[in-house]
């Protein structure tokens, strides 16, 4: 979570999201603890791996880094990217951009079979 540093945090003051449970989950996916990325801790299990890329499970991998979802986030993260690059930056992708409208953030974690398991 190097990205996000303390000048990304006053940005993320207001959100218009007004379900509570999807502001905890706002939350959580910005501090980077989910129940599915870090149950591990919890049950003593050991640490899940992504089943397609088999690195470790993390909310940054979920979110910017997994080919296998690369499809559904170029579909709802196309105005989170970085102008210059094209790379998606978990700083945006959480930020007010990815908010404002439509919640794309949500629809992204619903397409993809993950609000069930956050």
């Amino acid at each position: 979570m190097e990205e996000i540093t303390t000048a990304t945090l006053p940005q993320w003051t207001y959100s218009h999201v007004r379900d509570r449970r999807a502001q905890t989950l706002l939350a959580q996916l910005r501090i980077g603890h989910t129940y599915l990325t870090n149950r591990y801790l919890l049950t003593r299990d050991s640490q899940p791996y992504c089943e397609d890329c088999l690195l470790p499970l993390t909310v940054r991998h979920l979110l910017v880094e997994c080919p296998s979802l690369q499809d559904l986030r170029h579909r709802y993260f196309y105005r989170c990217r970085s102008r210059d690059s094209g790379v998606y930056h978990l700083s945006q992708v959480l930020g007010q951009a990815c908010m404002a409208l439509g919640y794309d953030l949500f629809g992204f974690l619903g397409e993809a079979s993950l609000l069930l398991y956050l």
